[in-house]
């Protein structure tokens, strides 16, 4: 069953989401709430799995990965492991994620790279060579803006 949450809840979350490094004071104050509401409620937010982690979101573009683009493949045949040739693909580097989906094809792959060349070369290349992949297909992001839901990545 999804865990509801209040206002309060969804200000915490909001709160940590624009710096998950701000003490639970900070928060306390910008919400006008006590320290040991916020510091409870976090933790009944970790304990609960809607607070999964604490960490960094970096920007690709500022370590020199330029270029944003989604693949996707086609297994062959109804016998592939789709699990398995996900886990495999996400394993490869550049690779953002990877998603087993519904339509004409199987998976859909988000990847960054510095270059076309490198994109072609480190990730079709490799994805081409994993068994049960019978076909691809490429597009290349001109823009990407994040949306509100972005955290659930």
């Amino acid at each position: 069953m999804p865990t509801e949450l209040d206002e309060r809840d969804e200000a915490i979350l909001e709160c940590l989401e624009q710096d998950s490094r701000q003490t639970t004071q900070a928060i306390a104050d910008v919400l006008s709430m006590p320290r040991v509401t916020v510091h409870d409620r976090i933790r009944r937010m970790k304990d609960r799995g809607v607070i999964r982690k604490f960490t960094i979101e970096k920007d690709a573009r500022a370590l020199g990965l330029n270029l944003r683009a989604f693949l996707f493949l086609r297994c062959e045949g109804h016998q592939i492991d789709r699990r398995r040739v996900s886990e495999q693909v996400a394993s490869l580097d550049y690779v953002v994620r990877c998603d087993i989906i519904t339509g004409d094809w199987d998976i859909l792959v988000e990847a960054v790279a510095p270059s076309m060349d490198v994109l072609g070369d480190s990730i079709l290349d490799e994805i081409s060579s994993i068994e049960g992949i019978g076909a691809t297909q490429t597009m290349v992001s001109f823009y990407h803006y994040e949306g509100k839901a972005g955290s659930f990545r």
